[in-house]
């Protein structure tokens, strides 16, 4: 076995391997990482090979702080492959280490996608990783089987949510496919929605730039559901390999009783099943939930609001199966600097109000 860094000559290779993740894994994919370069983020893509094929790799992110004193490291949904073989796990991070400590990061999160496992918690600590409370992909979500056929996929739905799907296209809602110049459309219904619901939206350039390095290699949709010239609910569905994941999506409170979003999530599990997905993401509920279907208990009924709660009732309408991963881990390389960084985002709860803070300075630069 031997470490390798994968270079833009093995980008095919690189795809490949991440594809056969059982898992949602567009954010290890080499178009995702192009993304994030354009974004100010250095990449590394690493991995432990053996006779020439790859046995575990990551795609790790690193980003600078103003004035470039440290920098943050990070891996979305990763590491992959055969990483929990102890030989491969210290080989491989032996070498991200290295990297990170090179580019001055504080601090090196890891967000696997794999599902709450005591034994995996113990061995990640065993190997110098703490638990962290500040994750950027959602822990607990819903996943839904497509390899049903669409008549029990309808079935398994809560009768209401059928009925909110057929009453939508019956008075006269249309959802369609949209284009680059629909972006501004859709960016005016995120900010909508952000204030709304008191939540920081991305910069524009943010869902340009994603948008456009995913839709040239066709892996991503853009859907709008409209009602006569009125736009209800905008909708970016992203696919990767044989599985699929809702990103990003925003509505009017406006013609609340047409049920709109209904039929624009039925349309957007249709247009993933066609492109040959085998599973479709809803992309985050309440930890809460996610824990209590770990701990072997019934799904907790709960009239909040906040958070994600009012989402998570929305999208339990579609399907139950419930998905809890394992979290995030931290490996500290600078104990001080960690604990002011954290503590001047600990409002937050989350790496994403970081990252999305340090993308909107890019922005500001190249503006």
């Amino acid at each position: 076995m031997r470490i390798a860094h994968i270079g833009a000559d093995r980008r095919d290779e690189w795809n490949e391997f991440v594809s056969h993740e059982p898992f949602f894994a567009l954010l290890q994919s080499w178009e995702w990482g192009e993304f994030k370069e354009e974004l100010g983020w250095k990449v590394f893509r690493i991995a432990v090979e053996e006779d020439g094929r790859i046995l575990s790799g990551v795609q790790m992110l690193v980003k600078s702080f103003p004035l470039g004193f440290a920098s943050m490291a990070y891996i979305p949904r990763g590491p992959i492959g055969n990483w929990l073989d102890q030989d491969i796990f210290s080989m491989l991070f032996s070498e991200l280490h290295r990297v990170a400590k090179l580019n001055r990061s504080i601090f090196l999160k890891i967000e696997p996608p794999i599902l709450n496992d005591s034994e995996i918690d113990q061995f990640l600590k065993q190997n110098g990783f703490k638990a962290s409370a500040y994750t950027n992909q959602p822990r607990a979500t819903i996943i839904l089987d497509l390899t049903q056929d669409l008549d029990e996929i309808m079935r398994q739905m809560r009768k209401k949510t059928r009925m909110y799907i057929k009453s939508a296209a019956e008075k006269g809602v249309r959802v369609r496919l949209g284009r680059q110049e629909d972006l501004p459309a859709f960016y005016k219904m995120m900010v909508s929605t952000a204030q709304r619901e008191e939540f920081s939206p991305r910069v524009f350039d943010y869902y340009k730039g994603e948008w456009q390095i995913l839709n040239e290699i066709k892996q991503v949709a853009m859907l709008i559901a409209s009602y006569q010239e009125h736009l209800l609910v905008v909708r970016m569905v992203c696919r990767f390999g044989e599985h699929a994941a809702a990103f990003h999506s925003g509505l009017t409170r406006e013609f609340a009783d047409l049920h709109a979003n209904s039929l624009l999530v039925w349309e957007a599990i249709q247009w993933a099943r066609e492109q040959g997905c085998k599973t479709y993401d809803f992309w985050g509920i309440p930890d809460e939930v996610g824990q209590a279907v770990f701990e072997g208990n019934a799904p907790p009924v709960s009239d909040r609001t906040d958070g994600l709660w009012g989402v998570y009732r929305f999208k339990s309408g579609f399907c139950k199966n419930i998905v809890y991963y394992i979290g995030a881990y931290d490996y500290i390389y600078h104990p001080f600097l960690y604990r002011l960084i954290t503590n001047r985002f600990i409002n937050s709860s989350t790496l994403e109000y970081i990252s999305s803070w340090l993308d909107s300075l890019r922005s500001k630069e190249s503006a």
